[in-house]
């Protein structure tokens, strides 16, 4: 029996979290400086970066109504990218890329070291919660072709993340706070909780991740049956007695390959036996997704800025200031941008709210105590003024 490298299992653990790292810390970085910028051309907003949207998006372009509202070109690439994640490795981009998942790892790890052990969901509340994520993503995505907007946004926790210094954060985005809370906390007693449970873009990747090319199998002639993948399985697949792992339920994280102390017991393979290390694996699927990002942003396809007001306002078709969508206002636009979209002239929106001319160009998120308002005092102003 020939023990398997540690040094290498160990050097794919460090691999993925760094790569899981950057994602977190890059996405953090960009959707809080959109909340904290102002003006076009500031840095995209957490719709534009969020796979799910290109789902919640597609039923519109599929019919010729073009992208819904908060959604861009680029959360459909991500999409796209997403999926061929997992028809390569099951539901990869769960345990390499998504920055919640990230979290609830992070939180996980915290609680194993605080409360030095794990709880488990008993087995039969378990099996029947593990189809709640596949309601939600059912419910979400019927509610939202329907509606013909992102109606999971004030409910998605990683938008509350996202929108932590903005604030909405205790008014709009009230309910994904509260479910960013439970998912974190829960994180802490049970591994990826969210993930498990409710996560809709963890329910679509399940049902790709069936036609995935590659896949973990474990060689019974070489395993010991020491059970360490199985106490290292983070969403609790069986791994110790399975041929191939075959649940939808796996997140290709590799830690269960990492686990395995034996050379060749549990390997990452292709249909025709060809074998990965979990570092080759983890490596693949993350060039995969830079592949398609990369080229999608050399195209010119990909929105790394968000358009200010009138650019949002142009690229809609709208025209003449009775079209704008007030719902664009958020707190970080600035009344000078509203000034410039609508038409309506800026003495007008210093008479209304009191902001001298001088910082009409402030975002109404670092002025509206100052002066006693709120964005929603301004959209409901603009409803009113535009129906003049």
């Amino acid at each position: 029996m020939a023990k398997a490298d540690k040094a290498s299992r160990q050097r794919a653990r460090w691999v993925r979290w760094i790569v899981l790292g950057i994602v977190l810390a890059g996405t953090t970085v960009i959707v809080t400086a959109h909340q904290t910028g102002s003006g076009s051309g500031r840095l995209a907003s957490v719709d534009f970066l969020c796979p799910f949207g290109g789902l919640e998006t597609l039923y519109s372009l599929l019919i010729g109504d073009g992208f819904l509202k908060h959604t861009a070109a680029s959360s459909v690439i991500l999409l796209a990218g997403m999926l061929v994640m997992a028809l390569i490795y099951r539901r990869s981009f769960c345990g390499t890329i998504c920055p919640l998942g990230t979290l609830q790892g992070i939180f996980g790890a915290a609680g194993r070291k605080l409360l030095r052990r794990r709880f488990a969901v008993p087995l039969s509340v378990d099996r029947v919660a593990r189809y709640l994520k596949y309601v939600v993503l059912a419910v979400f995505a019927v509610w939202t072709w329907q509606a013909a907007e992102l109606v999971l946004r004030p409910y998605d926790p990683w938008v509350a993340w996202a929108h932590l210094t903005s604030g909405d954060l205790l008014t709009t985005y009230l309910v994904g706070f509260i479910v960013l809370l439970v998912a974190l906390a829960g994180s802490l007693l049970y591994d990826r909780f969210f993930c498990k449970y409710l996560c809709p873009a963890g329910a679509l990747l399940a049902l790709f991740s069936r036609f995935s090319v590659l896949g973990i199998r474990r060689d019974a002639s070489t395993c010991i049956d020491c059970g360490r993948c199985d106490k290292a399985c983070m969403m609790n697949v069986n791994v110790a007695t399975s041929h191939v792992v075959t649940s939808a339920e796996c997140i290709s994280c590799n830690e269960c390959v990492n686990a395995c102390p034996v050379k060749g017991a549990l390997t990452v393979q292709a249909p025709a036996r060809k074998r990965f290390s979990a570092l080759a694996s983890t490596a693949v699927v993350a060039a995969v997704l830079v592949a398609i990002v990369g080229g999608a942003t050399l195209a010119g396809d990909f929105q790394w800025r968000q358009p200010g007001l009138a650019e949002a306002k142009a690229q809609s078709g709208s025209a003449g200031g009775s079209a704008f969508d007030t719902s664009l206002v958020k707190g970080n636009t600035t009344l000078q941008e509203i000034a410039d979209a609508t038409g309506i002239p800026a003495e007008e929106l210093t008479a209304a709210f009191g902001v001298p001319a001088g910082e009409l160009g402030k975002p109404i998120s670092e002025i509206k105590d100052a002066y006693g308002f709120t964005p929603e005092d301004v959209r409901a102003w603009l409803e009113t003024r535009l129906q003049q």
